[in-house]
């Protein structure tokens, strides 16, 4: 007896895909959390001590403007506070995405699982601000603190400090802009796709249907 595989082998192969494809995403945030929490570590650290080593004391003779003083608070707090609660989001979730993961053989045989899905929007907040927002934030602290601390003595030195840092700024801007908008398209990209698959998959059932429940509808004419 002969069996055609041609119609069997293509399910499981699918089926495999989808599993992989779920897990691939949870290795691809578990990846960016890892990110987050190092660089958001290390530059809440950086801006901490930038806080400290500032005295003020030692430049009474320049004494700065109260403007430029509030704005470099403002933004030091900023700094420290999104890096922290990026910091806090990464904590939280990363340990709950690792044993997700490790428990793979689990969920992987139901197909409508889809674990920690409703994390991803936390993750992704925890994503931007840490690489964007915080970074961005960081070289206008630089900004602030060079003008604080040169100024004072050369304010031909401070503007080339600023002029230099706008120069690394701008391609910053630029990069993280378009990063992040081909990031947001390739993602649309995958839903629309997604979408595609579905409706291609409904009407597919829709016309099978149809065909089915088509033959069974008779007409009597009734001859007067």
């Amino acid at each position: 007896m002969r069996i055609n595989t041609d119609t069997v082998a293509p399910t499981p192969s699918r089926n495999v895909h989808k599993e992989d494809q779920r897990l691939h995403n949870l290795l691809y945030r578990k990846s960016k959390l890892e990110s987050v929490n190092e660089t958001s570590a290390l530059l809440s650290g950086f801006a901490i001590v930038a806080i400290v080593e500032l005295s003020l004391d030692s430049y009474i003779e320049h004494k700065s403007g109260d403007a430029l003083i509030i704005c470099y608070a403002i933004v030091s707090c900023l700094l420290v506070g999104i890096h922290l609660l990026a910091l806090l989001m990464s904590m939280c979730i990363l340990p709950e995405l690792k044993s997700v993961i490790r428990q793979s053989d689990v969920w992987m045989n139901n197909e409508n699982t889809k674990p920690l899905s409703s994390l991803n929007i936390y993750i992704e907040i925890a994503w931007v601000v840490s690489t964007g927002l915080g970074l961005f934030l960081f070289i206008i602290e630089l900004c602030l603190i060079f003008w604080i601390k040169v100024s004072g003595f050369s304010q031909t030195a401070a503007i080339a400090a600023l002029v230099t840092l706008c120069l690394v700024g701008c391609p910053f801007i630029l990069f993280a802009v378009g990063f992040y908008f081909r990031v947001a398209r390739a993602k649309v990209h995958l839903h629309q796709t997604d979408l595609e698959t579905i409706e291609r998959g409904a009407i597919a059932r829709g016309i099978f249907t149809s065909n089915v429940t088509n033959p069974t509808i008779t007409t009597i004419e009734i001859n007067r």
